[in-house]
């Protein structure tokens, strides 16, 4: 048996993904990253500047490293607003990856289950690995 992850048809050896939020600086989210051994990051695709992602703080200094991009729709409110965000992401070249996040609560943060299952079929059906 394998411990390997296939997502999309692309294969993984690490079942970790890694948020790219909250570090204090470039410096501490690099180590974090080459410490944990992800493949897969995540962020929010509303901290990237989608018309030079190369050129993004989130991005740039991981310039060299081979990582599976996963934007997501955190701050989405609706199922309307994650197909938006989603749609930006991929005309962007990040990825075709997105993982949907659609909170109606900003002190919970809990997520809409019904919003969210509208945004994820929407997107699945055009081709997003969901």
């Amino acid at each position: 048996m394998s411990d390997q992850l296939v997502i999309g048809g692309k294969t993984l050896n690490s079942r970790f993904f890694l948020g790219t939020g909250r570090y204090p600086n470039p410096f501490v989210q690099n180590e974090a990253i080459k410490a944990s051994k992800a493949e897969v990051l995540t962020f929010a695709i509303r901290r990237v500047n989608l018309e030079a992602p190369d050129e993004d703080a989130i991005l740039q200094h991981l310039e060299g490293q081979e990582f599976t991009y996963l934007p997501n729709t955190s701050g989405a409110k609706t199922a309307e607003e994650a197909i938006r965000i989603a749609r930006l992401a991929k005309a962007s070249g990040i990825s075709n990856w997105i993982k949907v996040e659609i909170s109606v609560h900003d002190k919970t943060l809990l997520p809409d289950p019904i919003e969210t299952l509208k945004a994820t079929e929407v997107l699945a059906n055009e081709g997003f690995i969901v």
